[in-house]
């Protein structure tokens, strides 16, 4: 069990809201929150994943049919479609060196808390234009298989690499492959331009790493 005022990298308000995370011996997981009448009243109305079980003193309001449109993938602007290959291209560079230098976790941080994050925002907006922004890829992306083409799913699952740094390099290509696939089919869609010159560049960059030597002291 875990007590929300016996961890500190989580601050919560015990004083309105207090919560039991439970894992039970048979294998059932609950987690039970308790709050106070005002703060239940405010988070029943900005949860659209709620639903009222049992009110005996009528104390709470009429809340529509649970949803899940809150969590449905949001349209892109142009500025974020933008923004968001420029981040993917730009950080691969740091990948590179990382990879070239076999510092492997500061290579996987990059990849998962930098790069990743912006492929998924990718699939996540051609799934969007695919079912008209209206349904959740879910957390991480979990839920994509179901609107992706199995060769895109398939590929996506090869984009998450072993501690070995072939097998990173292998992944990275691939991850720039289906990012660049992407890309240029939301743009399209979009009817905006995408800057395959930056992804061109970048991925030369990339192909150039891949094949300097060991004893380099410089890249050109």
């Amino acid at each position: 069990m875990q007590y929300p005022e016996g961890n500190s990298l989580y601050p919560s308000d015990v004083e309105n809201c207090y919560a039991w995370l439970m894992q039970f011996t048979d294998g059932n997981r609950l987690d039970l929150t308790i709050s106070t009448l005002t703060h239940a009243l405010q988070d029943i109305r900005n949860d659209k994943l709620c639903k009222i079980l049992l009110d005996k003193d009528n104390c709470l309001p009429y809340i529509p049919e649970t949803t899940d449109e809150t969590h449905w993938v949001k349209k892109p602007t142009e500025c974020q479609f933008m923004d968001a290959c420029s981040e993917f291209w730009w950080c691969l560079n740091n990948v590179a060196k990382g990879l070239w230098r076999e510092e492997v976790p500061y290579v996987m941080d990059m990849l998962n808390h930098a790069v990743r994050p912006m492929l998924l925002l990718l699939l996540g907006w051609k799934i969007g234009y695919d079912t008209n922004f209206t349904v959740s890829i879910g957390k991480s992306g979990k839920y994509m298989h179901r609107w992706l083409k199995e060769s895109e799913w398939n590929a996506f699952l090869k984009t998450y690499p072993s501690g070995v740094v072939k097998d990173i390099w292998e992944s990275v290509f691939i991850m720039c492959d289906l990012f660049n696939d992407i890309a240029k089919e939301v743009s399209f869609i979009m009817n905006i331009k995408y800057n395959e010159v930056e992804a061109n560049n970048s991925l030369k960059f990339l192909k150039d790493v891949f094949v300097l030597p060991k004893d380099a002291e410089k890249i050109y």
